[in-house]
């Protein structure tokens, strides 16, 4: 049965008892129930950590400084400040990134969904014409849709598109940001079966170039956790036992 703390808060969901912490975090438009099943594989040999953060539903009204304490101070809720992993998807883990950054003495290994670690600028000048027509494409059909949560939710499962292409196409990088260092062994995963990809190529080899660290892609959209749950928990777990 799952424990509930507050932090900052925030009810954080604890599942499992294992010595080792996963914390899990989402992105828009889900909340914790995106881990549904990875919690399920996951918590009978870890202790499975996730929230729904506010910040998902009302979009920019927490700063990068905020959303990395409290990253930072549920490490310290649950673990006593020991390394954790992470987990995280889609605007997660742009969060998730920066908490790492910030914090490298509570994170010991990262699992990244969908989302590079490269910074806007690095992004946006890797993608060639046709590429940047269809991310303006994309962000007219989201904006449209999001009237209500389930409009925005239909048209991005329809795109197979994340929030955080809003991010990528700011004037100017999140305030406050720190420049993407791999300084963690990585799984770094990421769905085939979408207009293009939220990574560089650059971003990739870096990954793929480290001891301990991995790039895998699945033939899925970007929600690899969801559409392919049990191939996602093998390869995670594969990892997790080898790194």
């Amino acid at each position: 049965m799952a424990q509930c703390l507050t932090v900052d808060g925030v009810t954080v969901h604890v599942d499992g008892t294992g010595e080792e912490v996963i914390m899990m975090i989402h992105g828009w438009p889900y909340d914790r129930s995106l881990w549904d099943a990875q919690v399920a594989a996951f918590a009978p040999t870890y202790r499975c950590v996730r929230f729904s953060f506010p910040s998902q539903r009302g979009k920019g009204s927490h700063t990068l400084d905020e959303v990395t304490k409290l990253y930072a101070d549920t490490v310290m809720a649950v673990s006593d400040g020991r390394p954790v992993i992470l987990m995280l998807s889609d605007w997660g883990c742009v969060f998730g990134y920066q908490f790492a950054l910030r914090y490298p003495e509570l994170v010991s290994r990262v699992i990244g969904v969908g989302i590079g670690g490269s910074s806007q600028l690095t992004y946006r000048a890797s993608l060639d014409w046709t590429t940047r027509l269809r991310l303006a494409f994309a962000q007219r059909r989201l904006s449209a849709a999001t009237s209500s949560s389930r409009e925005a939710r239909a048209a991005c499962a329809r795109l197979q598109l994340p929030h955080v292409i809003t991010w990528l196409r700011a004037s100017h990088p999140t305030a406050g940001a720190l420049p993407f260092k791999l300084r963690w062994p990585m799984l770094y995963i990421y769905g085939k079966r979408k207009p293009f990809s939220f990574h560089t190529r650059t971003f990739e080899a870096a990954v793929q170039s480290k001891p301990d660290s991995r790039v895998i892609a699945f033939r899925s959209g970007h929600w690899v956790m969801r559409e392919q749950p049990e191939a996602f928990n093998s390869a995670v777990k594969g990892w997790l036992q080898g790194a």
